[in-house]
């Protein structure tokens, strides 16, 4: 009965030895699935910040392609301006004018011209009077 005893009270000692082990690989095991759910948190969010700036850059790419369409339509449709050499780009909504035209006033109406059209931040004018021939 003696022998019984001991046995039972080792196997109950190695049960308990082995049960607070697992508790404590266990408690490992938690944490690591903790770090690693963090982890994985942290790079779906710096994944979908990436994709918002992504869309806000194809975003401002349509803006802009849209100005300068704008732009150029209007330039086009301004009857004081047919004949100008005038290319339009624009970035950030900033219009840009290079080219030629035939005069001062010519310049002034395309700046006029871009300044209205709608989501135009500013026009920087880069045209010049066209030499004579």
């Amino acid at each position: 009965m003696k022998l019984l005893r001991q046995s039972t009270i080792g196997a109950l000692v190695l049960a308990a030895t082995t049960l607070a082990a697992c508790g404590e690989k266990g408690s490992d095991t938690r944490e690591v699935a903790q770090k690693g759910d963090q982890t994985a948190q942290n790079t779906l969010q710096q994944a979908a910040n990436e994709v918002g700036k992504t869309e806000k850059s194809a975003m401002a790419a349509i803006d802009d392609a849209a100005i300068t369409a704008k732009v150029k339509a209007a330039i086009v449709a301004e009857p004081a301006l047919n004949g100008t050499d005038i290319k339009v780009s624009t970035t950030d909504g900033v219009v840009t004018l290079v080219g030629v035209a035939e005069d001062q006033q010519k310049i002034i109406k395309a700046q006029q011209l871009a300044q209205t059209v709608d989501g135009v931040k500013s026009v920087n004018n880069a045209l010049v009077v066209k030499a004579p021939a």
